[in-house]
C-alpha cells in the first residue's frame, strides 16, 4: 500500500448528498483529492450523454496518480453497475491503496426535493423511469461484499459517521 492511501467511493442516488459529504470529508483531511466526476464531465465539450465515459476514464487516471502520491481520494459518484465499481477498485489496487465503497442514503422525500431543486446538466432527463433504473442498479451493486452504508441526514454528523466507517477497515 502507498502510505495508507484510500480511495473512498461515495455511491448513491442523485440528491443523497454525496458531493456535500465528500467536500466536508476533504476539508477535514488536507491533501485529499475530492474528485467529482460530474465536474470533470462539465469540462468536456459536447452533449452530456457523450461525456460520461471520457470523464470517468479521465477521473480514474486522476485517482491513480493521486493515490500513488500517497494521498486519499474521495469520489462522490452514482455507480449503478458492478463492472463500473470494479474499475474504481482496480484503480485503487493499481495504486497500492485501499478501496472503500460507501453507499450514501437519505430519506426519499429529501432526495426528491434535492433533485427537483437541482438543474445540473447531468441530471437533465432524470425522469421516474431513469431514476427507477438507477435505483435497481444501485440496489444490486449495494449487495456486493464490503459495501458499507452511510445515512446523510445532516452533513457534520454524516462525516463523523464516515470517519468511523473508514476507521474500521
Amino acid at each position: 500500500m502507498t502510505h495508507g492511501a484510500r480511495l473512498i467511493l461515495l455511491n448513491g442516488l442523485p440528491g443523497v448528498g454525496k458531493s456535500a459529504v465528500a467536500a466536508a470529508w476533504s476539508a477535514r483531511h488536507p491533501g485529499t483529492l475530492c474528485l467529482d466526476i460530474d465536474v470533470v464531465r462539465a469540462l468536456i465539450s459536447g452533449d452530456a450523454r457523450s461525456t460520461a465515459e471520457p470523464a470517468r476514464a479521465l477521473g480514474l487516471a486522476m485517482v491513480t496518480v493521486h493515490l500513488r502520491g500517497g494521498d486519499d481520494v474521495v469520489v462522490p459518484q452514482l455507480v449503478a453497475r458492478s463492472d463500473q465499481v470494479a474499475r474504481f477498485a482496480d484503480a485503487a489496487a493499481r495504486a497500492g491503496a485501499r478501496f472503500l465503497h460507501i453507499l450514501v442514503e437519505a430519506p426519499d422525500d429529501v432526495v426528491a426535493d434535492r433533485v427537483a431543486a437541482d438543474a445540473a446538466p447531468h441530471r437533465q432527463g432524470l425522469d421516474p423511469t431513469v431514476f427507477a433504473t438507477f435505483t435497481a442498479g444501485l440496489h444490486e451493486v449495494a449487495r456486493k461484499p464490503g459495501v458499507q452504508r452511510l445515512t446523510n441526514d445532516e452533513i457534520a454528523s454524516a462525516v463523523d459517521r464516515l470517519e468511523a466507517l473508514v476507521g474500521r477497515r
